[in-house]
C-alpha cells in the first residue's frame, strides 16, 4: 500500500493507495475516529456491492456503522439533497465526535464533503472514492460543493477530509466509459504539471484503461503526489490551484448547456474541455503544432471524447461564452482560462478576449 501525505500549514492527512484493502477498511479508518461511530453515506450502486464488506470490516473493528444510501446525479447534486442527507444524519443524533464517510464516486463525494463541513459546524470526514475520477482528483484536495440553478458547484467550501482511501480493485466493476472520464483527469496532471508521467501515460495509459494492477496504482499515485503538491502550496486556489481546472471552464459549460444529460458525463466533457484548451493554446502560438497533436493523438488513441456532440454543435457561440462567464474564476464577467505553455507547465489566462471566444467556439460548432 502506498502513502502519501498532503500537508501544509493548515492540513495534513493521509492518502493510502493500495489493491483488495476493503476487507480492512475498518481497522484503516480507526485511528482517524474520535468516537467508534461512522455514517457511511453511499449511493444506491455501491450499496449494493459493498454493503457487506464494509459491515463486516467496521465490525471486526469494533465499529458501529450507520448507512445512509442516495440516489446521486448531477441534477441531484444540490442543496435540497445536502438538505435531507443532513435531516438523515441529524436524526440519528449525530454529534461532533462522529465522523462520516464518503463511500462513491466525485458527485457524493462533493455533496458529502459540504455536508460534513455545515451539520454542527463541521465534522470530521473520510473519502473512500469508488471511481477512478474521484481516485485521482475529487477525493483529494478539500474542494466540495454542489450545484445551483446559475452554474456547477457554485455552492460549497473548503474542507479538508481526515483520510482518503483508495482501492483501486473497486474499478474492475466499472464500465469502460467511466474509465475514460477517469483517464481525462489523469493525463490532465502530466500536460500541466509533469511531462514525464505524460510520457509514460503514452507508453502505459491503455494498460491503465485495461486493468493491469500495477499501471492502475502508479498512475493513480502519480496523480495524487502532483495534486497535493499543488494543494500544499495553495489550498483555496488563490493562485497555482487554479491550474488544475483545465479544460473545466470549458466542460462546466457543456455540462450545464446539456443540462447535464447523462449523454455527457463530466471527465468526457472535461476531455472536450481539455482539447479546446490544446487548440487555443496553439492558435495563440504558446504550443507549437507538434505539442498540440501530441496531445491530440494520446486522446484519439485512448479513445477519449475530443469533439463537440452533434446537439451542442447547435448551440450558438454567444450562448457558449454566456455560459462561461458563470464559471466560478470569472471576475466582472472576465473570463479566467488555464492554457498551456509546454507540456508539463500550463498558467492562468485572465480577461480572455471574448471577441476570441466567440469566434473559437464559431469553428467548432460549425
Amino acid at each position: 500500500m502506498k502513502k502519501i501525505r498532503l500537508k501544509n500549514k493548515q492540513i495534513d492527512y493521509p492518502i493510502l493507495i493500495g489493491s483488495n484493502i476493503y476487507k480492512d477498511i475498518g481497522l484503516i479508518c480507526k485511528k482517524y475516529l474520535e468516537k467508534n461511530r461512522v455514517f457511511i453515506v453511499c449511493d444506491n450502486v455501491v450499496y449494493d456491492l459493498y454493503k457487506k464488506v464494509l459491515q463486516n470490516s467496521f465490525k471486526k473493528a469494533n465499529i458501529e456503522c450507520i448507512f445512509i444510501a442516495i440516489t446521486v446525479s448531477e441534477k441531484k447534486k444540490n442543496i435540497i439533497t445536502v438538505a435531507s442527507l443532513s435531516s438523515k444524519i441529524i436524526s440519528h443524533g449525530v454529534d461532533r465526535k462522529d465522523t462520516i464517510v464518503a463511500f462513491g464516486g466525485g458527485i457524493l463525494g462533493d455533496i458529502v464533503g459540504f455536508t460534513a463541513s455545515i451539520i454542527l459546524r463541521g465534522l470530521n470526514y473520510i473519502q473512500i472514492p469508488t471511481t477512478l475520477l474521484s481516485q485521482v482528483d475529487s477525493s483529494v484536495g478539500g474542494k466540495t460543493g454542489v450545484n445551483n440553478i446559475y452554474g456547477k458547484n457554485l455552492l460549497g467550501s473548503f474542507y479538508q477530509p481526515r483520510l482518503v482511501v483508495i482501492d483501486t480493485n473497486v474499478l474492475k466493476t466499472l464500465p469502460r466509459r467511466e474509465l475514460l472520464a477517469g483517464y481525462a483527469e489523469i493525463i490532465k496532471y502530466g500536460i500541466i504539471k509533469d511531462a514525464k508521467f505524460f510520457d509514460w501515460l503514452q507508453i502505459n495509459g491503455k494498460k491503465v484503461i485495461d486493468g493491469n494492477t500495477n499501471a492502475r496504482i502508479y498512475a493513480i499515485h502519480r496523480s495524487c503526489i502532483n495534486k497535493s503538491q499543488i494543494v500544499e502550496a495553495d489550498e483555496k486556489e488563490h493562485g497555482a490551484r487554479a491550474l488544475l481546472n483545465l479544460g473545466h471552464t470549458f466542460g462546466h459549460a457543456i455540462e450545464s448547456l446539456n443540462n447535464y444529460k447523462k449523454d455527457i458525463i463530466h471527465g468526457e466533457a472535461v476531455s472536450i474541455g481539455i482539447t479546446i484548451a490544446a487548440k487555443l493554446s496553439y492558435v495563440e502560438g504558446y504550443i507549437d503544432k507538434k505539442t498540440y497533436y501530441k496531445i491530440e493523438n494520446h486522446f484519439n488513441d485512448i479513445g477519449l471524447q475530443i469533439s463537440l456532440p452533434k446537439n451542442l454543435k447547435k448551440i450558438t457561440a454567444k450562448k457558449f461564452v454566456s455560459e462561461m462567464i458563470k464559471d466560478k474564476k470569472t471576475v466582472n464577467k472576465e473570463i479566467t482560462l488555464i492554457l498551456i505553455e509546454k507540456l508539463g507547465k500550463a498558467f492562468i489566462h485572465k480577461k480572455y478576449s471574448h471577441s476570441k471566444l466567440l469566434k473559437l467556439f464559431k469553428e467548432i460548432t460549425s
